[in-house]
């Protein structure tokens, strides 16, 4: 599999996992849009600020302030996968040092500096919270649990320090190693806040199906405004964009049946008569 193919792989991926299908209909209605997203990246772009203007102008109607949502682009993703890394990091950093004494770095000398990463990596986590519970982040596949992993990973290792290596701590100057394990202690309390408060949003729905497409909206009475808007969208740009490269549409239409076949959603007797449509006509947006 190429590189091209993964990453539109990946996007197939991402797409039906925030679709929330409710029949194995809805997902083969759904395939070629999916299809068309995954293949160009440009035009999924396209679609989310179509999708914008027409809350912010719903939104307008209703006498609502315009409030600029925050949109997560390539740094917001990048910061994200640094503060798993930096997560841990901070408690490889701390036990780096064995009882043998034949690390580079030592848990007395070690220890604060693991703290601090720690403290760096849940501050980057808080900062991306917004972001990663409406669902602009990573969609639906980053979950909370993640930062229920960090909090017991952290207040774990802060709490085996004390009960097995404290020998391994100078007696005279502890002070290092007490603040950085108290750095590991408020960061794993910290996690534990982020994670009762992701549970909650990731429990709402609103980073998946239909409150994904209306994300920002005041008043869901004007959910047909937003659909109508999505379908024009979909009118003029659904026959241009698959008709510029149709080998690569049909290609990645194929590709995202036999996913939505491995997946379970449809059965293989569907998908092959799926796969057999040759005409791609009717585009407007899925209504979940």
């Amino acid at each position: 599999m190429t590189a091209g193919n993964e990453r539109i792989h990946f996007r197939i991926e991402s797409f039906i996992t925030d679709a929330d299908y409710r029949s194995a209909d809805e997902a083969i209605e759904d395939a070629m849009n999916i299809a068309l997203l995954s293949a160009h990246p440009d035009a999924a772009k396209a679609r989310e600020l179509a999708r914008a203007a027409a809350v912010r102008e719903a939104n307008t109607r209703r006498g609502a302030p315009t409030v600029a949502a925050r949109r997560a682009g390539l740094r917001h993703r990048v910061m994200s996968i640094a503060s798993i890394v930096l997560g841990a990091l901070a408690v490889g950093t701390g036990a780096l040092s064995p009882r043998t004494g034949s690390a580079s770095i030592t848990l007395q000398q070690g220890a604060l500096v693991a703290g601090l990463i720690a403290v760096a990596a849940v501050a980057i986590m808080i900062w991306l919270e917004p972001l990663r519970s409406s669902g602009e982040l990573w969609g639906s596949n980053l979950p909370a649990r993640l930062y229920l992993f960090f909090a017991v990973l952290w207040i774990g290792f802060a709490g085996s320090i004390v009960a097995f290596r404290w020998k391994e701590v100078d007696r005279y100057q502890p002070w290092p190693v007490m603040i950085g394990l108290l750095l590991f202690l408020a960061s794993g309390i910290a996690a534990l806040i982020l994670w009762r408060q992701g549970r909650r949003a990731d429990r709402s729905g609103r980073r998946s199906g239909r409150a994904y497409v209306l994300r920002g909206l005041v008043d869901n009475a004007d959910a047909p405004l937003i659909f109508e808007a999505l379908d024009q969208w979909w009118a003029v740009t659904g026959p241009r964009v698959s008709s510029s490269d149709e080998k690569t549409f049909v290609e990645t239409y194929r590709e995202v049946l036999a996913y939505l076949a491995r997946m379970g959603l449809i059965d293989p007797s569907q998908e092959r008569k799926a796969a057999r449509r040759n005409s791609f006509v009717e585009w407007k947006e899925r209504r979940p």
